[in-house]
């Protein structure tokens, strides 16, 4: 029957008794949410089956260099060079090999549970570096060399899109953690149960390198899981008080493997990584999280300028030289390398490739044997030149403009991950040669959070626009649609 709302007529029947009274919506009900359609997937899509995660934590774990440079090698020869001017290892077709699996299924499950079309998520321009890493042959003074390490560098380029087709900026934030705490445990019980693994060796220092090839990979696995391990507790709180103390306890383990490494980049990441991670998950608003980004953006400028006025009592602080532990040194001779091929480089990953390599001349005139730039961004124009290093940076731009475009409208703080992520991409690569690398770490990361946002901007814009005043609601950093009734 009709209802007769004053000179209007409304369609919506009578109910005919109380219970349905009760279901009947009332008037001034918000809409139902409907389903969300598969491009715009729920929380619950965003977590991968057990196979996907045990695949992601063994790549994980891979990348990071850690565990295979035990286990295939020596005490004594993990820091001797070969006559190619690389680490000298007795497990590299064994390692080789792993990797091509880990890749392959990588591939494999990305066409199965994605297709083809997910490749278009790809940063263009960090696609472009890889085909100029693999063009980059035709130039080297080594191009078997650099082919074989361009198809690694293709490799870890397609399983970062794998983890980050996979999974979401929270749960990749807590699978990092947990990784890292494992290798803490690992690095610990090998520090103190055999030293001559576990340590570097006396000339060095003898600080912690665990199962690490070096005190850095230690330093820099410790600060990637204090920073992410503090993101997911402020983003997902937990409330029970035993989960809290392992939390807690998880936390400790990790800050005293950073300690004992001794790495003064690693502790700079850790605590502005920290740092950040408490200013962007402490306001929810867009405005607030503005104001105190441009504050502490200010602040950095601030410490940045009386550090340099003040470099040598610092450096002195931390340990240092003012060198930087010869790190000038190398920068200075990287720049007049750089003089002489600016725009192509001299061929990916073959700059310290041998006694014949541009790079022996350092190793002849100074009496040290560095086998990178000690510097991401130095290190990237000695590989592919200035054409690469600007792809890199218009990559770089394309991320913070989508991070701009998605945080305001954000609910769930999820992809303020990527502030984060951004800092500590460009702080790894000061002082340490961690960017355009096959297997390593910082390309997959970057692969798998630029994928991961490229998702959810693709998914935003699918998204019908809300009325004048409202904001779309993202859930895990997936928008979700909201139909008008």
């Amino acid at each position: 029957m009709r209802v007769h709302r004053g000179n209007r007529m409304s369609a919506t029947p009578f109910p005919r008794n109380r219970a349905a009274l009760a279901a009947a919506p009332a008037a001034d009900a918000p809409p139902a949410r409907p389903r969300t359609t598969p491009l715009l997937r729920s929380a619950a899509d965003l977590t991968p089956s057990l196979f996907d995660q045990v695949v992601c934590a063994i790549g994980l774990i891979l990348l990071w260099d850690a565990l295979l440079s035990v286990m295939m090698s020596a005490p004594s020869q993990r820091f001797i060079l070969r006559a190619g001017g690389a680490p000298e290892s007795s497990g590299d077709t064994i390692k080789q090999l792993i990797f091509a699996g880990l890749y392959a299924t990588a591939l494999l499950r990305i066409v199965m549970l994605h297709g083809v079309r997910a490749f278009r998520y790809l940063s263009i321009p960090m696609a472009l570096m890889v085909v100029l890493a693999i063009a980059s042959s035709q130039w080297s003074h080594d191009p078997s060399l650099t082919i074989r390490r361009s198809v690694a560098l293709v490799g870890t380029t397609i399983f970062g899109l794998y983890v980050g087709l996979s999974y979401g900026e929270v749960a990749l934030a807590r699978l990092i953690h947990r990784a890292v705490f494992v290798l803490a445990v690992l690095s610990a019980l090998l520090a103190v149960g055999l030293p001559s693994y576990g340590l570097m060796p006396a000339e060095q220092g003898s600080q912690w390198r665990g199962v690490f090839s070096h005190k850095n990979g230690l330093g820099d696995a410790m600060a990637f899981g204090l920073t992410a391990g503090l993101f997911v507790l402020r983003s997902r709180p937990v409330t029970d008080t035993m989960a809290l103390v392992w939390r807690l306890g998880t936390f400790a383990i990790m800050a005293g493997c950073l300690a004992m490494s001794g790495s003064a980049t690693a502790l700079i990441v850790a605590t502005a990584g920290m740092t950040l991670v408490m200013l962007v998950t402490h306001r929810q608003d867009a405005g607030s999280l503005a104001l105190e980004l441009y504050g502490g953006t200010m602040v950095i400028m601030l410490a940045a300028i009386f550090a340099l006025l003040n470099l040598e009592s610092i450096v002195t602080l931390l340990g240092r030289d003012i060198t930087l532990t010869g790190r000038t040194l190398i920068w200075d001779f990287a720049f007049r390398m750089i003089e002489q091929q600016p725009v192509l480089g001299y061929g990916f990953s073959a700059f310290w490739s041998g006694l014949d390599a541009p790079g022996a001349l350092f190793w002849r005139t100074s009496g040290r044997f560095d086998i990178h730039a000690h510097n991401g961004f130095i290190q990237t124009t000695l590989d592919v030149g200035l054409l690469g290093l600007g792809l890199f940076l218009v990559a770089y731009v394309i991320y913070l403009s989508r991070i701009a475009r998605i945080v305001p409208v954000d609910r769930s703080g999820a992809a303020r991950w990527h502030i984060v992520f951004a800092m500590m991409l460009l702080l790894g690569n000061v002082a340490e040669s961690s960017l355009l690398i096959q297997n390593g770490l910082l390309w997959f990361l970057f692969t798998a959070f630029q994928t991961r946002l490229a998702k959810t901007v693709h998914a935003h814009a699918l998204t019908p626009r809300p009325a004048a005043g409202r904001r779309p609601k993202l859930q895990n950093g997936i928008p979700v649609a909201e139909s008008r009734s």
